[in-house]
């Protein structure tokens, strides 16, 4: 579907799902950068339903949120990254909760690269 910006998606989506990036490095640069991979990371993934992406800092933590209109979005990019269910709060239907570290960033960095075809017609990475 669409992506939409943060104040537009929450008022047209009030009980979404979240998968929240706690950044532990918030520089401005780095947390554009993460804010990019991640939203090339779901795009990638084709989302059924409307998401968003924002960098929310609240009470000195700073964090990379997206909001998924669709459950089984939230639940493939979180899987992907191997995010944490968490119990939700009273914003969410779900939440998932990863730490976006230089490991992460790495990681993320190699999923949101676009797959070239092979030879074969196939991405290299779903060639047996």
């Amino acid at each position: 579907m669409a992506r939409l910006d943060w104040t537009t998606f929450l008022a047209a989506h009030p009980k979404a799902h979240l998968l929240a990036g706690h950044v532990p490095d918030p520089s401005a640069t780095v947390l554009k950068r993460l804010r990019r991979l991640m939203q090339a990371l779901i795009d990638g993934q084709a989302p059924a339903g409307d998401y968003a992406t924002a960098i929310v800092r609240r009470r000195g933590v700073t964090e990379i949120q997206c909001g998924f209109a669709d459950r089984g979005d939230a639940e493939r990019v979180g899987t992907r990254l191997d995010a944490k269910s968490v119990p939700p709060s009273g914003e969410w239907l779900s939440e998932r909760s990863l730490a976006l570290d230089e490991r992460a960033e790495a990681a993320l960095e190699d999923m949101a690269k676009p797959r070239r075809p092979s030879r074969h017609g196939l991405p290299d990475h779903e060639r047996a």
